[in-house]
């Protein structure tokens, strides 16, 4: 049985993606059209966000600029404007790849792009060395973009691209089939659930949480100044799954007993408890955080 595609995961090219690319898609004429759009999303989005983390607009915007460029050249696609929409639309009826994309880049950084056909999309190639010209285009298999594989292939590169550390969730039980990483900032000290992340999600989904029980059995546990800080924000919480005590590897494992990796009453349960914790932690208000679940 062939293992289920997740949400944004990269596509490896067939034949056919080969051959519809290379009728449809002219890449100079493509990368001038995005130019384009990314110039039009950049007069709307950078004065709304100015700055990210002290630093100037674009660098650290790569999902929002992705997110835009994509919605525009979708909008494009249905009524298209110019010959390369029209050649876009042309390219996806005929049965070509056009989708975001979500993974690892160069095992280095988790990375926002887009796919099309049997090519890498960069719309935000400036966003963390912004001396970067701002559309790269490359074959898939040139631009060493990789799924996610598992928590500890995500651990990882938290650990490096985020100068993070990581745990596993015992803090949390109720939610440690979906969340069950903790992330503690080796700058700002930050904690936070993780991975925050739908695709994440979908993939332990997938394989019935055994990569969350997996990644629970083997994942050292926080230091105690780390258990301290979430026993203290667990006492502002108020969703049940919050307050539920108890070990981690047994609520999972309970988990994978009763099947609630079907169950979408369950997983909504569980980012709502997600939501409330981190507005919690970060003192914000609930519908502004972690708007990508």
């Amino acid at each position: 049985m062939a293992a289920e595609l997740l949400p944004q995961q990269p596509i490896v090219p067939d034949a056919k993606q080969r051959f519809l690319s290379k009728t449809h898609l002219d890449i100079p004429a493509f990368t001038d059209y995005l130019g384009q759009l990314r110039r039009e999303v950049d007069a709307v989005l950078a004065p709304r966000f100015p700055e990210f983390g002290g630093k100037p607009y674009p660098l650290g915007r790569c999902r929002e600029l992705r997110d835009a460029v994509y919605d525009r050249l979708v909008a494009d696609i249905h009524q298209p404007r110019c010959a390369t929409s029209l050649a876009l639309l042309s390219f996806i009826r005929a049965g070509g790849i056009g989708r975001k994309i979500w993974g690892v880049l160069r095992d280095s950084y988790f990375q926002n792009a887009m796919q099309f056909g049997i090519f890498y999309v960069d719309v935000a190639n400036d966003t963390v060395n912004p001396a970067k010209p701002p559309i790269e285009i490359l074959s898939l298999g040139k631009s060493g973009m990789v799924p996610v594989a598992d928590f500890f292939h995500f651990a990882r590169i938290a650990e490096s691209y985020w100068n993070s550390d990581t745990y596993a969730n015992t803090a949390f039980p109720g939610l440690a089939a979906f969340f069950p990483m903790i992330c503690v900032s080796r700058i700002g000290g930050g904690i936070s659930l993780a991975p925050g992340s739908d695709q994440m999600i979908a993939l332990t989904r997938s394989r019935g949480f055994q990569p969350s029980l997996a990644f629970l059995k083997s994942a050292p546990a926080p230091p105690p100044s780390v258990q301290d800080e979430l026993a203290r924000r667990r006492k502002s919480c108020t969703h049940a799954l919050l307050v539920n005590s108890g070990a981690s590897i047994t609520s999972v494992e309970q988990a994978i007993t009763d099947e609630d990796f079907k169950n979408d009453t369950y997983y909504a349960s569980c980012v709502s408890a997600y939501r409330e914790l981190t507005a919690i932690s970060n003192n914000e208000d609930v519908t502004e955080i972690e708007k990508s679940l």
